[in-house]
């Protein structure tokens, strides 16, 4: 009878330990986490998406399936919302650079100084 316990205990923990991973976030190792590493990340992946968006627009007027016009005006409402959302990730960055300054000013404002 304790065979059967002690193997069905087995199996639990290793089935707990294997299946453990999936129920948690993906997280990066060493990056901190904060609102402003997340909004960066969700940025980054809506750049990247207008650009694509723009690479399939090429593609379609290439295959003749949009004609010039209609490729002008899509390709021109992508490039606007890439810039938008580049200046977006430019102004968090810096906002971050400055936070990072002034902290690093609070903990040794003569360290700062120097360096």
């Amino acid at each position: 009878m304790s065979e059967y316990i002690i193997s069905l205990l087995l199996v639990v923990l290793v089935s707990v330990f294997t299946v453990y991973p999936l129920f948690l976030g993906r997280r990066k190792p060493g990056v901190a986490d904060s609102p402003e590493v997340d909004r960066l990340e969700q940025l980054y992946e809506k750049r990247d998406l207008y650009y694509s968006s723009i690479k399939d627009i090429e593609l379609d007027r290439d295959m003749g399936k949009l004609n010039e016009q209609d490729y002008a005006e899509l390709v021109s409402r992508y490039k606007e919302k890439a810039a938008a959302v580049t200046k977006q990730i430019s102004e968090l960055q810096l906002t971050e650079k400055n936070e990072k300054s002034k902290e690093k000013m609070k903990a040794s404002p003569f360290e700062a100084s120097v360096s």
